[in-house]
């Protein structure tokens, strides 16, 4: 899958992304299928992710999915778009979040091509509630943390990699999970939610870390 290229910096990545389709579906990559969205140039960090739950057929005939969830086994950042979470009952009007704008226009180089994965269940986050000098965290009292589930209509899974070599010779390229949609009547589509952590990474058990 390739989104077009916008002001953030690119890579080519497809050999990243057929080992990462290919090492989580147990089978050969069937197609390649262009994209129209673009990586946002810049998404908040609202707390952290600890939990994702996907539908796949991997291990199964084509087409016979399963639901799994993968729970965080380490910390895992999780990145909206701004603006991007609502109340359930309230979808006009965004819910208003804590966190710093992370941007992906300077340094960090994104990839042309990505993985996909699966069909998108849901997402587990806990989100950062208060603010102490400017600062986002979490409640002082661990019993206050609400872990919050994140819905998204006709999500899809994916998968790549930050080429964080491209920055620092030494530094590692560093695995990450998106939720995306495309484009239709009602939605005009793109990249929604990006979860990052140190250990995550895409197995052929699976999602781990």
């Amino acid at each position: 899958m390739t989104p077009n290229r916008a002001r953030v910096q690119v890579y080519d990545a497809e050999p990243i992304a057929r080992s990462i389709r290919e090492t989580f579906q147990a089978r050969p990559v069937k197609e390649r299928i262009e994209l129209p969205f673009k990586w946002p140039t810049r998404m908040q960090h609202v707390g952290d992710s600890v939990g994702v739950a996907y539908a796949s057929d991997k291990w199964r005939d084509d087409g016979d999915y399963e639901i799994y969830k993968h729970i965080a086994e380490s910390r895992n950042r999780a990145l909206c778009a701004p603006g991007f979470l609502h109340l359930y009952e309230e979808q006009s009007e965004a819910w208003p979040t804590l966190g710093p704008v992370v941007s992906f226009e300077d340094d960090i180089a994104m990839p042309k091509e990505f993985a996909v994965l699966a069909y998108f269940e849901e997402a587990n986050l806990i989100l950062h509630s208060r603010s102490v000098r400017g600062v986002a965290e979490f409640a002082k009292n661990p019993a206050d943390d609400v872990v919050v589930k994140v819905l998204v209509k006709h999500g899809v899974l994916g998968a790549s990699k930050i080429r964080w070599s491209d920055v620092d010779k030494k530094a590692k390229d560093q695995p990450f999970l998106f939720v995306y949609t495309e484009p239709s009547r009602s939605d005009p589509g793109g990249v929604h939610m990006i979860i990052v952590g140190e250990e995550l990474d895409i197995e052929k058990d699976g999602i781990v870390g």
